[in-house]
């Protein structure tokens, strides 16, 4: 095993022994569950007030549902959330208020739900967040969504799996079109974290973690791609945005680091409708 933290031809290199400290999030960040509480409870005042369409199936298995909150406009961009959790934990409604700027700027959300770890391998999540796109794709009209303008975002896990959804694979052949990719705090190359706790729920291999790393393919052809990171995230994040861009070239078109944020916490900046990250975000999806 490689006895550095760094980059080896575009991917990341973590000693085991160091795996643990830069992928067990809430034992790096132990505030943790505060944050997790205030974006609870913003999510569900936000909810109060906008009213969205909730737990809209896109399959038939418990977790395979999304909430949609419209925009202000007949027909608008629509920008796909993810949540994080390492593919074991997390739901929709713990973080609805992500939708706030976004929506204010004149652009739907739908945010889902996917099944988790242990019950669900990787792989089927994977399969899950592209047959919501696909799902909300087909109903553009109901939602009143262009479906040239469809973008995706995704924190932590949520930045891994939406990332996947833009590699050159047999898989994604097909896809709707997406116009923008957010990923923020992700995970795009997963074999530095199987030494971790972290990979007691998910049972990945090395050899499966290469296969379920984006990092590993080369992007599709009009893919564009945000990465988005706390300035005090772990070494390993940080190393992993560095990987994909190494890996993907021009397609990422920007990297933002978040002054005064970690992990969680960056979370809030992206969700704060007078940040002027968000108001970024939203200008780039309104084309602005």
């Amino acid at each position: 095993m490689p006895s550095f933290n760094g980059l080896s031809k575009g991917r990341v290199i973590c000693p085991e022994a160091l795996s643990e400290k830069g992928y067990n999030l809430r034992a790096a960040f132990p505030d943790f569950p505060e944050v997790a509480k205030g974006w609870q409870d913003k999510s569900a005042t936000l909810m109060a007030r906008l009213q969205p369409e909730r737990d809209i199936a896109y399959g038939d298995q418990p977790l395979q549902n999304l909430d949609f909150y419209k925009a202000d406009r007949a027909i608008a961009p629509l920008l796909v959330f993810v949540h994080g959790g390492y593919w074991q934990s997390g739901d929709k409604s713990d973080v609805g208020f992500i939708a706030e700027p976004y929506v204010t700027s004149g652009i739907h959300v739908a945010v889902i739900n996917y099944s988790l770890a242990p019950q669900a391998r990787m792989e089927d999540m994977v399969v899950e967040v592209r047959n919501a796109i696909k799902w909300l794709h087909a109903n553009a009209v109901r939602f009143g969504v262009d479906t040239q303008q469809i973008s995706i975002m995704g924190h932590s896990a949520g930045g891994h799996l939406v990332s996947s959804m833009v590699t050159d694979t047999p898989e994604n052949q097909g896809m709707p079109p997406i116009r923008f990719v957010f990923a923020i705090s992700g995970v795009f190359d997963l074999p530095a974290l199987v030494p971790s706790s972290v990979n007691n729920a998910l049972s990945l291999d090395v050899a499966r973690a290469q296969a379920l790393s984006p990092a590993g393919y080369r992007p599709g052809a009009g893919a564009c791609v945000h990465t988005i990171i706390g300035e005090h995230e772990t070494l390993q994040f940080h190393l992993q945005s560095a990987a994909i861009a190494q890996q993907w070239g021009d397609v990422v078109t920007d990297h933002h680091v978040v002054p005064d944020t970690h992990h969680f916490t960056v979370l809030d900046v992206l969700a704060d409708i007078a940040s002027p990250y968000s108001r970024v975000i939203a200008d780039t999806i309104n084309g602005k």
